[in-house]
């Protein structure tokens, strides 16, 4: 059966679908390589930095890439459109990609502004246009289109780490970033190709949403809720503190510390990145399926408990990886073998799937529709300032060692797991059960 079978807007959603595929698979393809880049020997084509720089640059990147999107989402609803711009975010992502081939220092940097700015103007607005193809009659198959482009993020995602590995290890980190740079080309294209075909006037003109002057004050009902959204913020940015160090200092510990040897097959650092996005395609149905089930039998936990449950996974995925990393160290010549790694991506995959989808749903379900669209830029906010703490506790790596921050990791998300499960029945009362 035929997505056309299915959604009204197929062709639409395909092209966001393709579209949304082609920028991720350039966006962490660029992830991939980035700090591996900015640690590696000059006479291996990288900038030679230590461990503790590359980390903090990779942190205030990250960091600044998610805070882009509240700027070009403004503008975009404000004066230019989404399609405009998400045109204009995607040739800046696409010149940034093909500067960072030029090995220069001030392509470098230019490459990274560009990076981060076009993914504000192109972030928000693609999500967005996809949303508003469908009416308020159309509420599951919108649910049901974005279940579907989340899966082309996660497969350009896939795809990227091992076009990356095979770039790095066949020809260097060149092709790596050029290649990063021919799929955002690509997505550049399919978007201009088909936005005046098959998106209506959907994007168009900008959006501009002038508030009503008589504004109803906010109930004590919907304010209680707004605590609850700021506390799911507060959880973001814990939660990408640990997740972003999958981006940040897991990599060097990889290319340092793991025997990459698997099934008699040598695999370069960033095939490793795409680990996260495999295992998302594969156990995201499996546990939606699972909450489904017990939301028929009157036991779906509830939303801290949820995280909790999320919080409790990264902890075991952090504790393994340091605990390794201790075994390591006291071993002279003794690599972490490849199966650990599998292992640690596969409990930092339950922690993501039990946090960040839920979290996300519960804002905008949790705040009053004016409060919406602020609600998830909150969200992002926390996602921004989470990457940028992630390098700052990266960058301690040089002078505490990786076991250490591995340790503090575990520490630090245990006590969030715990503080979870005792507050989820405050947070049940403050929401109204929404």
């Amino acid at each position: 059966m035929g997505l056309d079978m299915i959604f009204r807007h197929s062709k639409g959603l395909q092209l966001l679908f393709m579209t949304e595929m082609w920028e991720r698979f350039s966006f962490y393809t660029l992830r991939a390589l980035l700090v591996l880049y900015m640690a590696g020997k000059v006479s291996e084509g990288g900038l030679g930095w230590s461990k503790s720089d590359a980390i903090t640059v990779y942190g205030i990147y990250m960091g600044v890439a998610y805070l882009t999107p509240l700027i070009g989402g403004y503008l975009a609803d404000r004066f230019i459109g989404q399609r405009t711009s998400t045109m204009i975010g995607a040739v800046m992502m696409a010149i940034g990609h093909f500067f960072m081939a030029f090995n220069d220092i001030f392509f470098f940097y230019a490459a990274l502004s560009l990076v981060a700015l076009g993914n504000g103007f192109f972030k928000p607005c693609l999500t967005s246009i996809l949303g508003e193809l469908y009416d308020d009659a159309e509420e599951s198959q919108r649910d049901g289109a974005f279940s579907i482009f989340y899966m082309g993020i996660n497969i350009g995602g896939a795809i990227s780490g091992f076009a990356a590995g095979w770039a790095l290890k066949a020809y260097g980190y060149d092709l790596g970033f050029s290649i990063a740079g021919i799929g955002m080309l690509i997505s550049l294209l399919i978007f201009w190709w088909g936005k005046d075909k098959y998106l209506g006037t959907v994007g168009l003109k900008p959006q501009v949403k002038m508030e009503d002057d008589h504004v109803k004050p906010l109930t004590a009902e919907e304010r209680s809720r707004l605590w609850v959204v700021f506390f799911i913020f507060l959880l973001i940015v814990f939660t990408y503190i640990a997740w972003e160090q999958l981006g940040g200092l897991v990599p060097l510990f990889i290319r340092d510390s793991v025997d990459r040897t698997l099934w008699g097959l040598e695999l370069s650092v960033p095939f490793f990145s795409s680990l996260n996005p495999i295992m998302i395609i594969f156990l995201a149905p499996v546990l939606s399926l699972l909450w489904l089930w017990l939301g028929k039998r009157g036991k779906d936990p509830f939303l801290g408990a949820k995280m909790g449950i999320g919080f409790l996974a990264m902890t075991i995925g952090f504790l393994l990886l340091g605990w390794m990393t201790s075994v390591v160290s006291q071993t002279d010549g003794m690599l972490v073998g490849s199966e650990w790694i599998i292992l640690f991506n596969f409990f930092i995959v339950i922690g993501e799937l039990c946090i960040t989808p839920i979290s996300w749903a519960a804002a905008t379900k949790l705040a009053p529709p004016s409060y919406t669209t602020r609600a998830m830029a909150l969200m992002l906010a926390g996602s921004g300032i989470g990457a940028y703490l992630a390098g700052v506790l990266g960058s301690y790596v040089d002078s505490l060692g990786e076991i250490v921050i591995f340790y503090v990791l575990t520490g630090g998300l245990l006590l969030m797991a715990v503080f979870c499960f005792l507050i989820n029945g405050k947070l049940k009362q403050l929401s109204h059960e929404v």
